[in-house]
């Protein structure tokens, strides 16, 4: 191991006469038996026992300078033995020890057993200098002559000097990769066999419209794409369209066999279906709309796509003038041919019309004012045959460079590409254009005929980079419209790409930034879809954590200036974001939804004229409205006598399209008049969430006296703790998601009083990290403790969902939030995050009725207070029960919830029908599972706590039995059919 000498250790350096160096060791104190020093003094190594007055001596080098340092290394002896050399003469000068066992010096130490052989070798005499030099160039002449290297060096220079190249180091490695690709083809380089793989010959992916089987439809009951969504909802469609050919021959099957041959994942949904030509999105458009409309959110089969991508037009405030955030920059631009099929469908002679356009283009630049920027190299890909200039393609030691650097493209390996048919013929007319211009490369024939790439590193300039991007395209289009060629372009669609989900601008940017305080302060990802951005972090490389890539979103409906714009101003506000989380300056102000406007989105004044495009959205509020569109026509203008409009109750379901695991109600009360005014929309999304809709009064009774004396678990061996919630809003205060800065601030006031008023109420209130509305404590809490706080579960964080942030329970983030914490720390009242108050009791244990009194006690010590200041109490409908924001909530607003330990029940194919059996919700939380109640619509709080006291102390029982090894298969059945 090499060593710093230090305090124990002292060597030192003396230089004498003819600059020969001598070490000599100093003062060596504590060191184990058997040590050695070994010294590197430029070329020079020199090792002796490690003692005290050793000195090793280094002769004058060959250099002008001698070295500035020395290095030192210490080793010990871990073993020895003596190896006779007797008779070594009368042997021929060389002795062999097979097998020398060398004992260890150590004293846990094993032996050591090695061969070794002793040889007498004669010193030749030495050589003059000049001898030297004349071997080393006779060696140097027989090697260059032995692998025919003179030759390609005076070939190489011979074109070199009749080419004069701008860039003579490019050219040279372009001949040389040459020479070895022709070398490579000599020697017979074995090539893969492409023809002989399924999806890379000249036939279809083996299934659905091979040409071989059958087309009709198998069944697709398991399968999940958009495609699949449309053939169910419309089953008669693909025998309507089955027969129907494109004027260049693709048909509707060949369209759909990626949808067909991949039964995809229900939770990852992508389009199933590809285009095989232009014409397809019209004459297969039944069956594209679904897709298409599910895949660009918004979107209208009547709109026009805008077409405006001048760069004079691109926005000249840079993301990054500090260049200490944004470090990567790309855009990527898809283009095809019209009248050419699409690579999915071609024929071989299609792929290589592709490649001689793309050539032809780069051919006739040369003498225009786009030369410089697509002047480069084209490269088809190793063992493609269709490029005359370069017959087998690459070289493999190009192939190389360019897949290390991002540059490549290689044979499709996934089952839906392969079905899509975008191997075949593989790798025939694919290639890559490499231009000179910095960071511009093109795809041949990949999934679109042309893919285009511009990117830059460090510096970051999207005007410039588009710039850049815009000529090249140009500069293609041109050379095509003078062969009567032009792009595929529709004027509802935009550029017509081969996958549905890149129509539109047929554009893609990305933005890698650098800002670690701010991904680690916010959901990222929210915070980027509130501007139509999509954001990923980065993996494998140095600055892992750190670095995010913000990409641009949907295309469709956009132009290209609007796409590019759109993400520079995202990208500014993450860099003006972390500059401020830099500085220990709060953001929320700057991030939409949280600030004093609405979140970007459906609009909270005043709903538009035309009730938006609900296909794909899967709230309850949005599946009323397509069964009932009427409803909006007739409520969108309505506000309550408060002023909270119609379209700040839908907003959520409007910009949110909700997720097929969870059904959301889609719509939100922003005060208790909502519930009567908008009363056509909320009753029936009360009825689809409650499953019924009351008529009589809303019960209660929250006395604890009457609450089931039943022990849930007895032995305490599985419910490791009890949670009891009730949420509260004041009546005459509008709710969050329309109350102005002043009520909340009023609401935050009323708690603080009562908890000086209170004698059941002791504890401290804790504003938010930022808060400005609590005179104790003006700028709130530690961020640090807040923090903390929030990963005990005792604060809340802002919201970050789209569907939180559209329902406007965000604005003025962080102003009057915070939380009351009891003295026991077992009580936490949660001020004006969703609802005006949040009680929430947690408890070790089982003991279910502990929990709900200390919280009901809090409750009714709360109203008590406020009403003793003059305040009206809580909210309450007749029907509806306690107002609260979501109508999810109605009812008691009461959630009761225990943890528990169930590993035999839990792990029963029947244990969540038991659990829906006894009206109990179950969720899996890590290690344990989440047992609490269900709808309290038409419930008392009693009757809610007692039903989870049951059924929870029933399923314990069964556990009991599973665990003794009895059967329990018959009282589950018995339970589920009750």
């Amino acid at each position: 191991a090499q060593a710093i000498l230090g305090q124990d250790h002292a060597a030192s350096a003396v230089v004498v006469v003819g600059s020969t160096m001598e070490i000599q060791v100093g003062d060596v104190d504590g060191l184990p038996a058997h040590t050695y020093i070994s010294i590197r003094y430029g070329e020079q190594r020199r090792q002796a026992p490690f003692r005290t007055g050793e000195v090793l001596t280094f002769p004058p080098e060959d250099t002008e300078k001698p070295p500035k340092a020395y290095s030192v290394d210490v080793f010990r002896k871990v073993g020895s033995k003596q190896i006779s050399l007797a008779g070594i003469t009368a042997l021929g000068g060389k002795v062999t020890s097979e097998d020398v066992v060398i004992p260890s010096l150590e004293i846990h130490g094993t032996p050591i057993t090695a061969s070794l052989a002793a040889k007498m070798v004669t010193q030749a005499p030495a050589e003059s200098e000049n001898s030297k030099r004349q071997q080393v160039a006779r060696r140097a002449k027989q090697y260059m002559e032995k692998h025919g290297v003179q030759t390609v060096l005076h070939e190489m220079f011979a074109k070199l000097l009749e080419a004069q190249p701008g860039d003579p180091l490019s050219f040279m490695v372009d001949f040389l990769e040459q020479q070895r690709e022709e070398a490579e083809m000599l020697e017979g380089v074995e090539a893969r066999d492409f023809s002989s793989e399924p999806g890379l010959g000249a036939s279809p992916f083996p299934g659905f419209a091979d040409g071989n089987s059958s087309e009709d439809l198998p069944d697709l009951t398991r399968h999940h794409s958009l495609m699949v969504d449309a053939l169910r909802a419309s089953p008669d469609l693909y025998q309507r369209l089955r027969g129907d050919r494109t004027a260049l021959g693709v048909s509707v099957a060949q369209c759909m066999k990626p949808g067909v041959d991949c039964p995809g994942h229900e939770l990852v949904k992508v389009a199933g279906i590809y285009a095989g030509d232009e014409e397809c999105y019209e004459r297969f458009w039944p069956l594209y709309e679904p897709v298409v409309k599910a895949l660009h959110s918004g979107w209208t089969s009547d709109a026009y796509h805008p077409k405006e991508s001048s760069p004079a037009k691109i926005s000249n405030s840079r993301i990054d003038p500090t260049g200490r955030y944004a470090v990567y920059a790309c855009i990527e631009a898809r283009r095809n041919f019209h009248g050419i099929r699409l690579p999915t469908c071609c024929a071989k002679e299609d792929r290589r019309e592709v490649e001689s356009l793309l050539n032809a283009a780069l051919v006739s630049v040369k003498d225009s004012d786009k030369a410089s920027l697509l002047r480069g190299t084209y490269l088809p890909l190793r063992l493609s045959q269709s490029h005359a200039p370069r017959m087998g393609g690459m070289s493999i030691h190009q192939e190389q460079r360019l897949r290390s650097a991002g540059m490549l493209f290689s044979d499709p390996d996934s089952r839906m590409r392969l079905s899509a048919g975008l191997g075949r013929d593989w790798p025939d007319a694919r290639g890559v254009f490499i231009g000179e211009a910095e960071g511009l490369f093109l795809w041949c024939n990949e999934e679109d005929h042309l893919r285009f790439f511009a990117r830059q590193h460090t510096i970051v300039d999207l005007k410039k980079l588009w710039t850049k991007m815009h000529q090249a395209l140009g500069a293609v289009s041109d050379s095509a419209a003078s062969k009567g060629m032009r792009f595929s372009f529709s004027e509802r669609l935009g550029f017509i790409t081969a996958c549905p989900s890149r129509l539109g601008a047929a554009l893609r940017v990305t933005i890698s930034l650098k800002v670690p305080l701010l991904a680690a302060a916010i959901d990222l990802s929210a915070f980027c879809r509130s501007y139509d951005l999509q954001v990923n972090q980065e993996h494998g490389n140095a600055t892992h954590g750190s670095v995010w890539n913000v990409t641009s979103g949907d295309g469709l409906g956009m132009s290209e200036v609007d796409l590019i714009n759109g993400v520079m101003e995202g990208s500014r506000m993450l860099v003006a974001l972390e500059q401020r989380l830099e500085q220990g300056e709060p953001i929320y102000d700057a991030m939409p939804g949280l600030g004093n406007e609405a979140s970007p989105g459906f609009p909270s004044d005043c709903c538009p004229s035309r009730m938006p495009d609900m296909d794909g959205f899967l709230s309850v509020a949005a599946v009323v409205l397509k069964g009932n569109p009427e409803v909006y026509s007739k409520l969108r203008r309505e506000r309550t006598q408060m002023g909270v409009t119609f379209a700040s109750c839908i907003k959520p379901g409007m910009d949110d399209k909700g997720h097929p695991s969870g059904r959301s109600a889609g719509m939100v009360a922003g005060d208790d008049l909502c519930y009567e005014t908008f009363a056509e929309l909320f009753d029936p999304v009360i009825h689809r969430l409650h499953e019924f809709l009351p008529t009589a009064p809303q019960p209660s009774d929250s006395s604890s006296a009457k609450l089931s004396n039943t022990a849930i678990d007895k032995s305490r061996s599985y419910v490791l703790s009890v949670f009891v919630e009730v949420r509260r809003n004041l009546e005459g205060f509008r709710l969050a998601p329309a109350c102005r800065r002043e009520e909340r601030r009023e609401v935050e006031c009323l708690l603080t009083k009562a908890m000086n008023q209170s004698e059941k109420l002791h504890g401290s209130y804790k504003p938010l990290a930022f808060s400005q509305s609590c005179a104790p404590l003006v700028s709130g809490i530690d961020w640090a403790e807040q923090d903390r706080l929030c990963a005990e579960g005792v604060l809340f964080a802002e919201p970050s969902s789209p569907a939180q942030l559209a329902a406007g329970i965000g604005r003025h983030w962080p102003d009057a939030r915070g939380a009351f914490i009891a003295e026991a720390s077992d009580l936490v009242v949660w001020c004006n995050e969703e609802d005006h108050f949040r009680f929430r009791v947690k408890q070790e244990g089982a003991d279910l009725k502990a929990a709900f009194g200390r919280a009901f006690e809090s409750v009714a010590a709360l109203e008590a207070a406020v009403r003793s200041t003059g305040g009206a109490g809580y909210a309450r409908e007749r029907r509806l029960g306690y107002v609260t924001v979501d109508p999810a909530n109605l009812g008691c607003a009461l959630r009761c919830a225990v943890a528990m330990k169930l590993p035999c029940l839990g792990s029963h194919p029947e244990f969540p029908s038991v659990c829906k059996a006894l009206n109990l919700q179950v969720a899996w939380r890590g290690d344990r599972w989440d047992v609490s109640s269900g709808s309290t619509l038409g419930v008392s709080e009693v009757d809610v706590a007692n039903e989870v006291i049951e059924g929870c102390a029933q399923l314990v029982s069964l556990e009991e039995l599973a665990a003794a090894g009895s059967a329990i298969d018959d009282k589950l059945r018995s339970l589920v059919s009750q």
